[in-house]
């Protein structure tokens, strides 16, 4: 599969005074690590980041080309960290990771569920505990998402760890953790309602003696 083609430059300039003044010539300040890697300090084009837009996905492998160094090199990279301002759209720094495509690296996997429950047909409420879940296993082999088929689940009945399977990952969450779990409906307790005694009448005062 041809990976997404997202070019960076290399800056030797640090600091925050740098990253605004690149943020203002249309640039967003970055950085690029790993494994056996030396940390290079980068900067990519708003203009084309923005052009990628939605292709773009969670844990997704894009080809680098870095453009500063005595030739211009391709590597694999991925998204670390995305850091915003208070606008969301607001970009103001990025981390990525540069991969090998030949070694295991963990990631975090999205859980999406399908299917409605049996439980449900009873009132029963899916209550999602873990909506993504760690996993180790080489770039080539990521996951965009894992389903969850829970239409076989009843009232009381859980989906564990231990029973997702997927060829090539390796789970590193707890195996006896619940994914999901169907509840019982919640009922609503009325209130009780105590009526006051009324009081008691007060004895007649006895008539003075003349």
């Amino acid at each position: 599969m041809e990976k997404i083609l997202i070019k960076a430059d290399t800056r030797a300039e640090k600091g925050k005074s740098i990253a605004r003044r690149l943020r203002k010539e249309g640039r967003i300040p970055a950085v690029l690590y790993g494994r056996e890697v030396d940390p290079l300090s980068i900067s990519v084009s708003l203009k084309d980041w923005e052009k990628l837009g939605k292709q773009i996905k969670r844990n997704m492998i894009l080809n680098m080309e870095v453009h500063g160094l005595k030739k211009a090199e391709h590597r694999p990279v991925m998204i670390k960290h995305i850091q915003t301002g208070v606008l969301k759209n607001e970009i103001l720094h990025i981390d990525f990771l540069q991969v090998s495509m030949e070694r295991t690296i963990e990631v975090e996997i999205p859980i999406h569920l399908i299917g409605r429950s049996k439980g449900e047909a009873n009132d029963g409420i899916v209550d999602q505990h873990l909506r993504s879940v760690k996993v180790e296993c080489l770039p080539t082999q990521i996951p965009e998402k894992i389903e969850i088929d829970i239409t076989d689940l009843d009232i009381g009945d859980s989906y564990h760890v231990n029973q997702i399977s997927i060829p090539g990952i390796k789970l590193l969450e707890h195996l006896d953790v619940a994914v999901v779990t169907v509840i019982p409906p919640t009922v609503e307790e009325k209130p009780v309602v105590v009526e006051e005694a009324a009081p008691a009448a007060e004895p007649e005062k006895k008539e003075k003696e003349e």
